[in-house]
C-alpha cells in the first residue's frame, strides 16, 4: 500500500439521511447494505458540491473503490435521521482515503464510520492515473 500524504486544509461535507421502511431488515433495524449506499451517495454529493465531479469528467477520469472498511457502532431504526459527514484528508499518487461518519441526530450516537480508498482511473484506458492538484483543490478549504 502506498504511503499517504496528509492534508491539513480539507473541507467537510455533511447531509442527512432518513431510515425508511424498505431499509428495515428482519432484525428490525437498518440493513447494512443501505449504509454502503449512503457512503457512496455522500461521496458523490460532496464531489458534486465542490466541483470535483466536473473536474474529474473534464479529465476523462472516474473514481473506483479499491477498499472499504466499515465499523458499525450502533443500530439505526425506522424514522431515524442520520447525519453523515465526509472528508478527504489523505492522498497517494493515484489513491485517496475518504472518511465518513454517520451519527443519529436525535441523540448524537455514532451509527457507523468508514474509510474508503478510491483510485482515480482514466476511463478510456481503464488504468489508474495520478491525482492532479486540480482535483485535490476541490476538496481543500479555499
Amino acid at each position: 500500500m502506498a504511503a499517504m500524504e496528509q492534508e491539513t486544509n480539507f473541507t467537510e461535507y455533511s447531509e442527512e439521511f432518513t431510515v425508511t421502511p424498505e431499509m428495515i431488515d428482519r432484525n428490525n433495524h437498518m440493513n447494512n447494505v443501505y449504509g454502503v449506499q449512503w457512503i457512496q451517495d455522500i461521496a458523490i454529493n460532496h464531489s458534486d458540491s465542490c466541483g470535483g465531479t466536473k473536474v474529474m469528467e473534464s479529465l476523462g477520469a472516474s473514481w473506483m473503490i479499491r477498499t472499504n472498511h466499515i465499523e458499525y457502532k450502533a443500530q439505526a431504526f425506522l424514522g431515524d435521521v442520520i447525519r453523515g459527514t465526509t472528508w478527504v484528508p489523505e492522498y497517494s499518487r493515484i489513491t485517496t482515503n475518504r472518511y465518513c461518519k454517520f451519527v443519529r441526530v436525535s441523540d448524537g450516537k455514532e451509527i457507523f464510520n468508514s474509510v474508503t480508498t478510491w483510485v482515480l482511473i482514466d476511463t478510456a484506458r481503464e488504468r489508474p492515473i495520478a491525482i492532479p492538484d486540480l482535483i485535490k483543490d476541490c476538496f481543500r478549504n479555499k
